[in-house]
């Protein structure tokens, strides 16, 4: 394996420059008006927690109304609903109910996850369910400047309605405009890759289609090998064709094949740092997990073993699946048996609280695997 030497890409740097500098000007006007608002007779401290406060609060709304869009306009459009997130709180449909579970995404605040009902990529809908979040947004927005413009006496309302304006301009930007977030794909990029590309539809009606049948308790190592293996030629550097060769491996990773699953994701991380650094975070963790169950070389263990990786998974310690990797590591490598035992039992409370069936059952299997081939 051998990654390419990581270059400075400036259109993407000059793009997140001018955004942050909107936002920060944004961001800047509205804590004035917020400030003048809250006339609080000079308690400057009392003022700027306030102040942060009410913003705080208007980002929450902001968030759960974006993906309460992505719900409403998927439920329209006649998508299946999987799950509902917000931060770690995640509502999935269990046995025709409602569960709650937890899960964290790194990059993301909150995500609707639903299912196209069709059987072809052609037939179903994209664009509204993706504009949804968007559109619930600007609602929120128009409505709160409506209201704000009404002459009233109260300061605390119009503190909250700036504060409303403010969030959510900023979460139309950064949600809007086509960009990639902390390695994640926004909704704009994603909609854009879809008018342009029908095979990027393609890709995007696969991922939620195994999304939603993972979480349905469907393991990937079932699902029709025809949707996610080929001999495409395809652009490995956007995110929903990446997410067609993670599926790859994700199917040769279930059936226990590592040898498999390391070479697509040895092909995909030569495509850094073009690739999501979400992907990249993922595919590595992945691939120091071959290593440890593999050759075992320190030095490659090293190399991928990062003090960047380290904090990835820190901040994905919630995730099964680097719980596993962590088990392992610990077990093979350290040879740390307390600590081994301490990760057994972080996947053991994870089990309860997990939003995907399939998920578990697949860890659940590595880990037994892991234990009759690494212990004595």
């Amino acid at each position: 394996m051998k990654k390419k030497n990581k270059k400075i890409n400036i259109k993407d740097m000059l793009i997140k420059v001018v955004l942050l500098i909107v936002m920060m000007l944004t961001g800047a006007v509205i804590g004035v008006k917020m400030v003048e608002k809250s006339n609080l007779e000079g308690n400057s401290i009392l003022e700027l927690v306030l102040v942060f406060t009410v913003f705080y609060m208007a980002f929450i709304i902001q968030i759960i109304l974006h993906e309460l869009g992505h719900l409403i306009f998927g439920l329209l459009s006649g998508y299946e609903f999987i799950s509902f997130r917000i931060f770690s709180l995640t509502f999935v449909k269990e046995n025709g109910k409602l569960a709650i579970k937890k899960f964290s995404l790194a990059g993301t605040a909150g995500q609707c996850l639903m299912m196209p009902r069709e059987d072809s990529y052609e037939d179903y809908p994209y664009i509204l369910y993706n504009l949804g979040g968007i559109l619930m947004n600007l609602i929120l927005v128009i409505g709160s400047f409506i209201i704000y413009s009404i002459p009233k006496d109260s300061k605390y309302v119009d503190m909250v309605l700036i504060s409303l304006i403010g969030s959510g301009i900023i979460t139309l930007i950064t949600n809007g405009i086509p960009m990639k977030i902390g390695g994640v794909a926004n909704d704009g990029y994603n909609l854009v890759s879809m008018i342009k590309n029908k095979f990027n539809r393609y890709c995007f009606y696969i991922q939620l289609k195994v999304n939603g049948l993972m979480s349905r308790g469907i393991r990937v190592k079932d699902m029709p090998t025809e949707w996610f293996i080929n001999d495409w030629e395809l652009d490995f550097s956007n995110p929903l064709a990446t997410s067609i060769k993670c599926i790859e491996a994700a199917y040769y990773h279930d059936r226990l094949e590592f040898d498999k699953a390391r070479e697509c994701y040895e092909f995909l991380i030569n495509y850094t740092p073009k690739i999501a650094k979400l992907y990249e975070n993922e595919i590595t963790c992945e691939l120091l997990f071959y290593e440890i169950i593999g050759e075992k070389s320190e030095e490659k263990i090293n190399e991928l073993y990062t003090k960047e990786l380290k904090s990835y998974i820190k901040a994905s310690k919630g995730h099964i699946s680097k719980m596993r990797i962590m088990y392992a590591y610990n077990l093979i490598i350290e040879k740390d048996i307390n600590k081994a035992k301490e990760m057994l039992n972080q996947i053991k409370k994870a089990e309860k609280t997990y939003p995907i069936k399939s998920e578990i059952e697949s860890e659940l299997e590595i880990v037994e695997f892991i234990k009759d081939n690494y212990i004595d």
